[in-house]
């Protein structure tokens, strides 16, 4: 540059050139020793941007869950931000980028805290010409990845209940809280307040065994933690391994499920903790609430119904009568050593043998006496008429001739 060169000539120090053009001196003396160089120009600090004042305090919004760029607006603009909407919508979008990445990051429980239930398709079973569906069952240890599996016929309350009893006995106690999907079997929604409403015999369960049910977040299974899905695991490693041989019955099946939990899944190492699993549960076991012999809980596998109209319950695809008095109401149906036993509250109403096909009617006379055939009348009120032929007045003689001789006058 022909301007340091003319100070330099004019006799003014490297220092001095440095004052009256920004340059660094470095840069002056390489200019004046290698004249064709281009100075570089000094970088300049970027002025600081209107929302860098604020980021401290819309870190704290966001780790508090206050994502709404119009609430945030609101907020700063309180605190004397004169910034515009877009730019604070530039600065969230990473933001939430990497509050995805972090919400699906796996973490770990201490021994004895955790479980996880997972409920499953598996396949069907044809049993007497009849195909039902097959349903996997597994109860893993949060820390250990211990895991106990069972396959079903059905999803009933009850089959759930027995075969968390089973996973207690054998994964050696009760942990402090279980995880589950949103299974319908064991909530019924949620509340005004959007509290979850437990099945009420599930909760006295949970209680039971001293244990706090939790559910995932809806379509969020990351909620579980370490996402651990023992159905999916159960289908491509175990399913696959009996594809060409598969077990004659249900029996068979579980036999075959529980030498393979045993000595495969029990046995691995673990791709997460990089532990085989039977040593890790040796500390799951140390916290774990024990069972202590107690018994299993007093459930009985009822389901409830809602008795017909017409003095009817429906149990298993037969019918069976009631005390007309019950019509109507919700009533409690469990089968009973071969007998259908149907209860009102703690009381008994009626007791059938079990119809030996489906689509049958099974009454019993006394049920339906006294029935009543009508009810009081509840549509409206409406009148009848019946028109017939017009009714003509008779009067006497005299009264047409006085009226005719009135007329005359």
């Amino acid at each position: 540059m022909e301007e340091i060169n003319q100070l330099k000539r004019d006799g003014l120090s490297i220092l001095a050139i440095s004052n009256l053009t920004g340059y660094d001196r470095k840069t002056i003396r390489k200019f004046l020793l290698k004249p064709t160089a281009k100075p570089e120009y000094p970088p300049r600090p970027k002025p600081a941007g209107k929302l860098e004042p604020f980021k401290a305090y819309l870190g704290e919004r966001v780790q508090a869950g206050v994502w709404n760029a119009r609430v945030l607006l609101r907020e700063l603009r309180s605190r004397n931000y004169n910034g515009g909407y877009t730019l604070l919508t530039d600065w969230l979008r990473p933001q939430r980028q990497a509050a995805r990445v972090v919400a699906v990051r796996r973490f770990e429980t201490p021994p004895g805290k955790q479980a996880q239930v997972d409920w499953g398709h598996l396949g069907s079973l044809t049993q007497d010409g009849e195909a039902r569906a097959l349903w996997g069952f597994t109860m893993t240890l949060g820390y250990s990845r211990r895991m106990m599996a069972e396959a079903a016929t059905d999803q009933k309350l009850g089959t759930l209940l027995r075969m968390h009893e089973a996973a207690f006995q054998e994964l050696g106690g009760v942990p402090e809280e279980i995880l589950y999907d949103r299974m319908k079997t064991i909530w019924t929604g949620t509340d005004e307040r959007g509290e979850i409403v437990w099945n009420a015999v599930f909760l006295d369960f949970a209680r039971y065994w001293g244990f706090q049910p939790r559910l995932c977040r809806p379509y969020r299974a990351q909620t579980k933690g370490k996402i651990e899905s023992g159905v999916k695991y159960l289908r491509r490693n175990f399913l696959c391994g009996l594809l060409g041989r598969e077990p004659g019955s249900k029996e068979e099946l579980n036999a075959e499920l529980r030498r393979w939990t045993s000595e495969v899944a029990n046995r691995r190492v673990h791709g997460t903790t990089q532990e085989q699993v039977l040593i890790r549960w040796g500390e799951d076991q140390v916290r774990l609430q024990p069972v202590n012999g107690r018994p299993t809980y007093p459930y009985r596998d009822d389901e409830q119904r809602k008795v017909a109209r017409d003095a009817y319950v429906s149990w298993q695809g037969s019918r069976y009568s009631v005390p007309w008095q019950y019509a109507g109401k919700e009533v409690w149906v469990r089968e009973h050593g071969g007998d259908v036993e149907v209860r009102y509250g703690a009381e008994r109403i009626a007791m059938h043998q079990q119809a030996a096909d489906r689509h049958q009617v099974v009454t019993q006379n006394e049920h339906h006496q006294g029935i009543p055939l009508g009810g009081p009348r509840t549509g409206k009120t409406l009148i009848h008429i019946q028109q017939g032929a017009p009714v003509v007045e008779q009067r006497p003689l005299e009264a047409y001739e006085s009226l005719a001789m009135g007329g005359s006058r």
